[in-house]
C-alpha cells in the first residue's frame, strides 16, 4: 500500500458526511491528450458506497476518453460505471482500486499501479468491445476469467502482478489476442493447459493470432513449449529467468514459423542446449535482441556463447561435487517458496489491518460535527481556490514566457534585417522602385488597418447608441404608462366632480324652494354662495 493511498484513506476518515455529500466533479482537458475528446478529472475520492451514490460527473457526451488522476476509488462499481455510458477509453492509473468493473462499451482500459485483486465483468452474454487492457503492477494472483465475450481484445498486459502459475489455455477464448505480457510476475510454472485428472498432461494450446509473448523477469526453470501452436508469433521474450533448457529440445523453437526475434539473456542455460538453439536461430535468420554482460560470465564461472552465458556439464558436475548443500537444494527451494507464501500472507494481513484502520476512520468521521466539519469544508474550498489560482498564475506565466520568446525572436529577426540592410549594396533604380512599391503597400496596409479599427470603433459606438436608444425607449414606455394612469385618474376625478356638482345643484334647488322669495337678503346670500355675486346679479337682471 503506497503512501498516496494511505493519505487518501486518512482524508476519507476526516471527511464529515455534511461536507462529502453531493460532490460534482468537473471535466478538464489534459495538456497533451492522446485522444482529442479526452476528459481529465482530478481528485476523485470515492471511498464508500455512499460517496459513489452522492457523486456526479459533469461530462459532455462528446468526450469518449476519460482520465482520472490524484484520486482514490477502492471499488470501481457498476453504479459508478453507469455515469460514463459514452466513455470508450478509460485511464485510472494509481487510483487505489482493489476491485474493477469492466463494462461492455469500453474499448481501451488502463488500470496500472493499483491494488486490483479481482475483476467484475458485464452480465453474461454481453459482448465486450475491449481492444486493449493494461493491468500492470496490481495484485492479481490468478488470470481473470475472460471467457468468450472478449472477441476484440488484441493487447493484454498483466505485468508486475502476483501470478505464480499460469495455464495458457486461459487465453484461448481471446480469439483476436495479438500481444500478451506476463513479465515481472514471479512465475514458477507456465503450462499449456490447466491441470485436471481427466486431461492429458501434455495437451497443446492454440493461440493462432498471438504475435508478441513476454515471459521476462520471472523465476522459470524450464518451459514445455512442445504443445504451443502459435503460427503468428513474431517475438518471444524469455530473458531474466532461471531457465537452463526448454525440455532439452532446442529445435522446438523452429515450430514458430513466423518468429523473427527472441530475447533469452539473463538465464542459466546449459551450453549443449544453447549451442543447438543458437544454430537453429542462425539457420532461420531469427534475430537475438539481447546479450549477457561479459562480467557475469566471468563472475559466475560460466561460458559465453555468442554473448549468452551458459554452464557446461563438466562444470555443473564439478560445482555439484563442491556444493556443500548437495541434494538439499530442493529443500531450500521449497523453503524459499514457503517464505514467499508467508510474505504474501503478511501482505494480506497488512492490507486487512489497513482496511480495519479505514473502517475505524469512518467511525471517527461519523462523530465529527459542528464547527470542525465546517472548518474542514472551508479549508477544502480554500485549497481548491488556491489550486485554481495557482493554475491560473502558471498559465499566465507560460503565456508571458511565450510572448517573451516571440519578442526575442522578432528582435533577432529585426537585428538580422538591419544587418542585411547595412551590408546590402547600393540599390538600383529597380530596387528603389520595388522599395517604394513596398513602402506604398505598407502604407496601404496601415491605412486599411486604421480604417478597420475605425469601422470597429464605429460599430462599437453604433452598438452603444442602439443600447442607449433602447434604454430611452424603455423609459419613454414607462413614462407613457404613468401618463395613461394619470389620465385615467383625472377622468375618474372629473366624473366624481360631475356627480358631486349635480348633487350640490339639487341641494341648492331644494333650499331655493324652501326660502321665501320676499326674503331678499337671504335669497341674495344663497345665490351668491352658489354662483358668486356676478353670476347671481346676471340672473337677477335677466
Amino acid at each position: 500500500m503506497t503512501i498516496t493511498r494511505i493519505l487518501a484513506l486518512m482524508l476519507l476518515s476526516t471527511c464529515a458526511p455534511a461536507s462529502c455529500a453531493l460532490v460534482t466533479y468537473q471535466c478538464g482537458v489534459p495538456d497533451t491528450p492522446v485522444i482529442k475528446a479526452t476528459c481529465l478529472v482530478r481528485d476523485v475520492i470515492l471511498g464508500t458506497v455512499a460517496n459513489i451514490e452522492d457523486a456526479s460527473f459533469s461530462i459532455d457526451m462528446h468526450y469518449v476518453a476519460l482520465t482520472m488522476v490524484d484520486g482514490f476509488i477502492p471499488d470501481f462499481t457498476r453504479q459508478l460505471a453507469r455515469q460514463f455510458p459514452q466513455v470508450q477509453d478509460l485511464t485510472v492509473d494509481a487510483m487505489g482500486i482493489r476491485k474493477m468493473y469492466i463494462w461492455g462499451n469500453l474499448e481501451q482500459l488502463s488500470a496500472r499501479n493499483n491494488s486490483i485483486r479481482a475483476l467484475d465483468f458485464a452480465s453474461i452474454g454481453v459482448e465486450h468491445r475491449l481492444r486493449s487492457l493494461r493491468l500492470d503492477d496490481n495484485e492479481l494472483s490468478s488470470v481473470p476469467l475472460f471467457g468468450k465475450t472478449f472477441n476484440e481484445l488484441k493487447y493484454l498486459s498483466l505485468e508486475g502482478n502476483r501470478l505464480e502459475e499460469v495455464a495458457l489455455d486461459s487465453f484461448t477464448g481471446l480469439g483476436q489476442l495479438q500481444s500478451l505480457s506476463l513479465a515481472r510476475n514471479g512465475l514458477i510454472v507456465v503450462e499449456s493447459t490447466t491441470r485436471a485428472p481427466a486431461r492429458p498432461i501434455h495437451q497443446g494450446v492454440q493461440l493462432l493470432k498471438l504475435k508478441h509473448l513476454s515471459l521476462a523477469s520471472n523465476r522459470l526453470i524450464t518451459v514445455n513449449i512442445s504443445g504451443w501452436e502459435m503460427p503468428s508469433l513474431v517475438s518471444l521474450d524469455l530473458s531474466n529467468n532461471d531457465l537452463y533448457l526448454l525440455l532439452d529440445e532446442a529445435h522446438q523453437l523452429g515450430q514458430f514459423g513466423a518468429l523473427l526475434e527472441v530475447s533469452y539473456a539473463g538465464n542459466d542455460w546449459q551450453c549443449s542446449w544453447l549451442s543447438e538453439a543458437q544454430l537453429m536461430l542462425r539457420k532461420r535468420g531469427i534475430a537475438v535482441k539481447d546479450q549477457d554482460p561479459a562480467a557475469r560470465c566471468d563472475r559466475e564461472q560460466m561460458k559465453s556463447l555468442n554473448g549468452i552465458c551458459c554452464y557446461e556439464r563438466a562444470l555443473d558436475q564439478e560445482l555439484n561435487d563442491k556444493d556443500p548443500f548437495g541434494s538439499r537444494w530442493e529443500q531450500l527451494n521449497e523453503l524459499r517458496r514457503r517464505y514467499e507464501l508467508v510474505q504474501y500472507s503478511y501482505d494480506q494481513v497488512e492490507d486487512a489491518d489497513l482496511n480495519l484502520i479505514t473502517e475505524r476512520g469512518h467511525d471517527l468521521r461519523a462523530k465529527l460535527m459542528g464547527s470542525v466539519a465546517q472548518d474542514q469544508d472551508e479549508i477544502k474550498r480554500e485549497l481548491v481556490r488556491l489550486r485554481h489560482a495557482l493554475d491560473t498564475e502558471t498559465a499566465q506565466l507560460e503565456r508571458l514566457e511565450e510572448r517573451i520568446e516571440r519578442a526575442v525572436i522578432e528582435l533577432g529577426q529585426s537585428i538580422d534585417e538591419l544587418r542585411e540592410r547595412a551590408v546590402r549594396p547600393k540599390p538600383t533604380l529597380d530596387a528603389v522602385r520595388q522599395q517604394t512599391i513596398g513602402d506604398s503597400i505598407e502604407r496601404i496596409k496601415t491605412s486599411i488597418e486604421s480604417l478597420r479599427r475605425k469601422v470597429q470603433n464605429y460599430v462599437y459606438e453604433t452598438s452603444e447608441r442602439d443600447k442607449r436608444i433602447r434604454r430611452y425607449g424603455e423609459r419613454i414606455d414607462h413614462l407613457e404608462d404613468q401618463l395613461a394612469e394619470a389620465q385615467q385618474l383625472e377622468n375618474s376625478l372629473h366624473r366624481r366632480a360631475g356627480d358631486l356638482k349635480a348633487r350640490v345643484d339639487d341641494a341648492y334647488r331644494v333650499i331655493e324652494e324652501v326660502i321665501p322669495r320676499n326674503s331678499e337678503e337671504m335669497y341674495d346670500r344663497v345665490r351668491a354662495s352658489r354662483f358668486g355675486a356676478y353670476s347671481y346679479q346676471m340672473r337677477r337682471h335677466g
